[in-house]
């Protein structure tokens, strides 16, 4: 029962994705990620400059979000969690539009679109938080969509919507090359490899559409104080963040990925070898290359890290969507489990355990940073300084107080391979943070090396949750 208005349809989307994560909003912390987006976004409005007094490893796209989230909402951590959660219903309703724009089918058309809300809706962590993935995202179905109107202008706005979603991830520099390279490949097919006959032009605008943004994020730092410090973390660090990929340590993540969300693995894969074939054969060479082009992506920065995986959500959606196409007929057991008659009911029944379990074990559970921050709110002047060292960097954004360092992230310091990415040692920046005397330093034990460092000038003054976090204070502070 497919509402024939997209304006329902869109507000379908926009409420379902909300009453989803509406259990999210609240914790202070779901993934540590978007505390450094908080922290920096917050810095930023104060005056402090990216990639000089504050820094990480992330182009200026993500901060330069998070940065208008503060001037809009403060310090609000709900909203910026709720517009996330209206943006993924959005996302939801163009993966919507794609679909029906490929296959002209309304039942696919809504259920890709309802796909991609399940898949982050239901992830209790990377899912759930904001991430750039959950940005770029946007701006690469977006992209897509234009390249599907195959025009000039609307080429060179594809390209546009990639490079703003490269300057939030480079990751999706991939999005856009093989997903042009496929385009331009089938069009000389077309024409018969006569080159004479193809409008270059279109390529040359989603070329220079592409460029732009970065660019121009690249005058801009250029025009500025701070540019050697941006080309650092452009142009250098990522060579060094990429090294040694662990393909045991990928291929796990890729599995991890299809078994995590196996229904939908599922229905992908019986589309693509299904003999009743719903997708023309040049649209299954599109999402292979679409998807081949993702997975490299992923491999080359050589961390297994979770939430890379939603970038395969995209074209996985509008795939498995096809599963409920009106022409699909697929055999009697994936049809029960599945199929129009029994699938929704199962689906539903899915999701509503998975809330259940993420509302007892996220918001039935004490928020511990919180609580933290609540016991420093009390007992901090307002001139007291605070480092959190390996504890949550979130404290710095409750407690309204700025990072005694640039380097945001706590791995930055604590993590000795993190921290040569910075070309620095992070013991010295941390003996230098001590040095400087902070009122108050947080530590998530055990850390041998800070306990050394504070010795006897600073005393216990309380520990949570077992002794797992303890709050030190300056002796001689007043």
């Amino acid at each position: 029962m497919v509402p024939k208005k997209a304006s329902y349809i869109f507000f379908i989307f926009i409420i379902t994705s909300v009453l989803l994560r509406f259990y999210s909003f609240f914790p202070g912390v779901i993934d540590h990620d978007e505390s450094t987006y908080l922290v920096i976004g917050r810095e930023l409005i104060l005056g402090k400059h990216l990639y000089v007094d504050v820094t990480d490893t992330k182009p200026v796209g993500i901060f330069l979000i998070f940065a208008f989230f503060y001037f809009v909402f403060g310090y609000s951590i709900f909203l910026p969690r709720l517009v996330v959660a209206v943006m993924v219903g959005f996302t939801g309703w163009l993966i919507h539009r794609a679909s029906f724009v490929l296959a002209k089918d309304r039942t696919a058309a809504f259920a890709a679109g309802l796909i991609y809300i399940f898949y982050l809706s239901v992830w209790s962590q990377f899912g759930l938080s904001p991430n750039t993935e959950q940005f770029f995202n946007l701006t690469t179905i977006s992209a897509f969509l234009f390249l599907l109107k195959d025009k000039r202008w609307s080429f060179f706005v594809a390209g546009l919507l990639f490079g703003l979603g490269f300057i939030i991830k480079y990751l999706v520099l991939f999005d856009f090359v093989f997903l042009a390279a496929f385009f331009l490949i089938r069009e000389l097919n077309q024409r018969k490899w006569k080159l004479s006959a193809i409008p270059v032009l279109k390529y040359i605008l989603a070329g220079v559409g592409f460029a732009l943004p970065f660019f121009l994020t690249n005058l801009w730092f250029f025009l500025g104080d701070h540019f050697e410090a941006f080309k650092y973390i452009t142009y250098q660090l990522p060579f060094k963040y990429g090294r040694n990929p662990d393909n045991l340590k990928f291929l796990v993540l890729l599995l991890d990925f299809l078994v995590r969300f196996l229904p939908v693995s599922f229905m992908f894969f019986y589309v693509l070898i299904s003999k009743n074939r719903i997708l023309p054969k040049w649209q299954v060479q599109m999402f292979i290359v679409w998807i081949c082009g993702i997975v490299i992506a992923m491999y080359l920065p050589g961390k297994s890290f979770d939430h890379y995986t939603m970038q395969l959500m995209v074209p996985f959606s509008l795939v498995a969507g096809m599963f409920f196409h009106s022409g699909f007929t697929g055999d009697k057991y994936s049809q029960l489990i599945f199929g129009r008659k029994y699938g929704p009911a199962l689906l539903l029944a899915f999701i509503v355990i998975v809330q259940v379990t993420g509302i007892t074990g996220i918001v039935s559970e004490k928020d511990r940073p919180r609580q933290v921050a609540a016991y420093l709110r009390e007992e901090m002047s307002p001139d007291d300084s605070i480092y959190l060292s390996n504890y949550k960097q979130i404290l710095y954004y409750l407690l309204h107080k700025e990072s005694p360092t640039k380097y945001i992230h706590p791995t930055l310091l604590s993590n000795p391979d993190r921290a040569r990415l910075f070309g620095i040692d992070g013991n010295k920046e941390i003996e230098r943070i001590i040095d400087s005397k902070p009122t108050w330093v947080v530590v998530k034990n055990p850390y041998p090396f800070l306990l050394g460092l504070i010795g006897k000038d600073y005393r216990a003054e309380k520990s949570f949750f077992q002794g797992e976090v303890t709050v030190y204070r300056l002796q001689d502070a007043p």
